[in-house]
């Protein structure tokens, strides 16, 4: 079994325990000491019954009967001094039996007496070398095999030593109750804080502990209900259920297959999604990407704030009514928001489904229908951009333009925000040249241009019209007019542009962009990447899941802010300002998602920005 990667970073995570010296002094033979250093008689829950200080020597050789009754006291002594906290000095006792009476029956417990001590010192490798010399030395089936187990697989996960889990599982399944109540609290404990991949791994390769398996098959049912997979956490259920687990375990899976469990997770947050389960490939490949995005973001969520959020995913199933049907639903369920849908036409059922207030935010559609207050798209025409590509022409001195486009609505909206900062600012727009959707061949409105022989031209185009488009730029000489200096909007600055259009095309032109690092689309891309990769096992492959990712941080963090509650959450969404996104620097303003934008330069294929 491969060592799990730990998330550790949890609450009460890494932090000393009170069972560890509970069971190192059953292991011992001896019980707490309230005063004096005297040894315990039997009571309950010690070791079946023998010498009170029972066990081998350290290492072979004449042993003086007359010594046990020494090496009783120093044992004495050290347990006392370990539930006074004094660390050092129970080692020391520990230490002194290894070298005065190494040879005397049950001198081997001082190595757990060291091993404890180590521990308390946070001095975890030798702690664990004492009880990798302590397990040796007993015979097989030796009920202090096992309790020595359980303190190594927690000094192992105290000092991050690897190899905790591995431990906790060697422990014998037909141990003494007490043993695996107290194993499976540590493991209930440590599963929370296993990545949910690496949780797979474990799951599939773990040994079939019918006592400790199931606390970390039900753990991953349990993120699989958060994340929405209800049917893989509902069956993850039944198999912990048909091993033998504790009755704590035994408990949270019959609440899982009730639907009760909510509650008992403290779950301070439900978002919804509306997501197209059939249609054409693309499309289903599509929703398969913003939902793997909605997970990573889940999955960063909860580590960062200990926030468990429930996911619920709804089919659209390709209808308006299905849409609606899914609103329903979700509101039935107390969603505090809402991802998708991703289509405009589902986006406006969707809201207009709505019987309360609720955030409905899309990734991907451009243009926002007017359904009401608190519909949004993160990637929804921006004002902000047109205004920073107004500023720009500003910027170069340029008062005068001619401005091309196409007809389309989209385009229309974009050129709207460009047009009233441009003009707001005293600048004029000499000629408006437009061409209808779908055109091939721009010889009227370039040649036009030509004769114009503009300072400025601002061409506010698609990324499809761009790659088809450009390269007339060249043929119609508008590259070449004297002293002309060509504006372009966002598109310009897409990978698929820079990729597919020739250099010579588009070099020297001048644009806007949310992010010039190369590679990257805003602050938390590489965060969002390693996030990404870490929790699927597989390399990022299309930026698209990064939309659903910064959908899904946009509406938690706005569930966080205003108490989960959908009315709240509405109200924090429109308060979010500057959020340093996968996508870019998002802020939400006048009932839009808007970024930040920054004036480049387009250069060989790359974006280069413009010095102020």
């Amino acid at each position: 079994m491969r060592s799990p990667i730990v998330r550790r970073n949890r609450k009460g995570v890494g932090r000393p325990n009170a069972l560890a010296p509970r069971l190192f002094l059953l292991a011992l033979g001896l019980a707490p000491l309230s005063t004096g250093c005297r040894l315990a008689g039997p009571s309950e829950g010690a070791l079946p019954p023998g010498p009170v200080i029972s066990g081998p020597a350290l290492r072979a050789g004449a042993s003086d009967p007359g010594t046990a009754a020494e090496v009783a006291r120093l044992l004495a002594e050290g347990t006392e001094l370990l539930n006074q906290g004094r660390f050092a000095e129970a080692r020391d006792r520990g230490r002194e039996i290894e070298t005065r009476f190494a040879t005397t029956e049950g001198s081997a417990l001082a190595l757990l007496l060291g091993a404890r001590a180590s521990m308390g010192l946070e001095e975890w490798t030798a702690a664990d070398n004492a009880l990798g010399t302590f397990m040796p030395l007993f015979p097989a089936g030796d009920v202090r095999i096992g309790e020595a187990l359980l303190l190594r697989a927690e000094v192992r996960w105290e000092g991050e030593l690897g190899g905790a889990l591995e431990a906790l599982f060697q422990i014998p399944p037909g141990s003494r109750e007490e043993l695996l109540n107290a194993a499976e609290a540590r493991a209930a404990s440590w599963a929370v804080a296993v990545e949910t991949q690496a949780l797979h791994d474990l799951v599939n390769q773990a040994p079939s502990h019918p006592r400790l398996l199931p606390v970390f098959i039900l753990e991953l049912g349990v993120r699989r209900h958060l994340a929405g997979a209800e049917a893989e956490a509902l069956g993850l259920a039944e198999q912990a259920l048909s091993l033998d687990p504790g009755e704590r375990t035994e408990a949270r899976a019959r609440s899982l297959l009730a639907g009760t469990l909510d509650a008992e997770l403290n779950v301070a947050a439900v978002i919804g999604a509306i997501l197209p389960e059939s249609g054409s490939p693309s499309v289903r490949e599509l929703a398969q990407e913003i939902r793997e995005g909605i997970e990573v973001a889940l999955v960063v969520e909860e580590e960062a704030t200990d926030l468990r959020v429930r996911f619920v995913a709804m089919n659209e199933q390709g209808t308006l009514s299905g849409v609606a049907e899914a609103i329903s639903a979700l509101e039935s369920q107390g969603v505090a928001g809402v991802v998708g849908p991703l289509e405009e036409a589902s986006l406006g059922a969707a809201a207009r489904s709505r019987s309360e207030p609720l955030a409905i935010l899309s990734p991907t559609v451009r243009m926002v229908p007017d359904a009401g207050p608190g519909v949004f798209s993160l990637t929804g025409v921006d004002p902000e951009a047109g205004r920073a590509l107004a500023a720009l022409v500003f910027q170069q001195g340029i008062r005068q333009v001619v401005l091309l486009h196409p007809t389309s609505a989209e385009i229309l909206e974009e050129v709207r925000w460009f047009r009233e900062a441009y003009l707001a600012g005293g600048g004029t727009i000499v000629r408006t040249l437009t061409y209808p959707v779908g055109a091939t061949s721009l010889a009227a409105p370039l040649g036009e241009v030509a004769s114009l022989a503009p300072r400025g031209l601002v061409l506010i185009l698609s990324q499809q019209d761009i790659e088809t488009l450009a390269p007339q730029l060249s043929f119609y000489g508008v590259n070449t007019i004297a002293g002309l200096t060509i504006f372009g909007n966002e598109a310009w600055v897409s990978q698929s542009v820079l990729q597919v259009v020739p250099p010579r095309h588009t070099d020297g032109i001048l644009s806007v962009t949310t992010w010039v690092q190369e590679g990257e689309f805003g602050p938390g891309w590489t965060d969002f990447v390693q996030a990404y990769e870490a929790h699927f096992r597989r390399t990022l492959r299309s930026p698209v899941s990064a939309l659903g990712y910064d959908s899904a941080r946009l509406l938690l963090r706005a569930a966080r802010a205003g108490g989960g509650t959908p009315a709240g959450t509405l109200r924090a969404f429109q308060e979010i300002r500057d959020f340093e996104g996968a996508t870019g620097v998002l802020s939400v303003v006048d009932g839009r998602v808007r970024r930040s934008y920054q004036p480049v330069r387009l250069e060989n294929r790359r974006v280069i920005p413009l010095t102020p």
